[in-house]
């Protein structure tokens, strides 16, 4: 296992149990109670829920490269883009404060990304 792979499996599995599941599996009642939205709002957070899940289904895409010994260039951009702009959006927001653990968290994830694509060689390295 490469340390891209783990860092990627992180990813997608932070993802899918902290936004893209509940976006899409919890009931309408909840998604408005939590985010503090009318009814009218619950598509598009079902919509932004498929978004996220078509990202990790992309973050994945990646594994079988990088335990290849391919370095996953696009997945790699894609998730600097991502991981980057979600923690500016939300610490130029305020938007941490809701939920504070997201942006130390997408943070971190973006700096892995940015060392693999500066060190790709080590990062397609064996974890263990």
């Amino acid at each position: 296992m490469t340390w891209l792979s783990l860092l990627l499996i992180f990813k997608i599995g932070y993802t899918a149990l902290t936004a893209a599941g509940p976006m899409l599996l919890a009931g309408p009642g909840r998604i408005r109670a939590v985010l503090g939205i009318g009814e009218e709002a619950v598509p598009i957070v079902r919509l932004y829920g498929m978004a996220l899940a078509a990202l990790l289904v992309g973050y994945g895409s990646g594994i079988p490269a990088a335990e290849a010994g391919v370095f996953p260039a696009g997945v790699v951009t894609m998730g600097i883009v991502s991981n980057a702009g979600a923690t500016v959006l939300l610490l130029g927001t305020g938007a941490w404060r809701k939920t504070p653990f997201a942006a130390p968290v997408f943070g971190m994830i973006a700096l892995g990304l940015i060392a693999a694509a500066l060190a790709p060689a080590a990062s397609l390295s064996a974890a263990w």
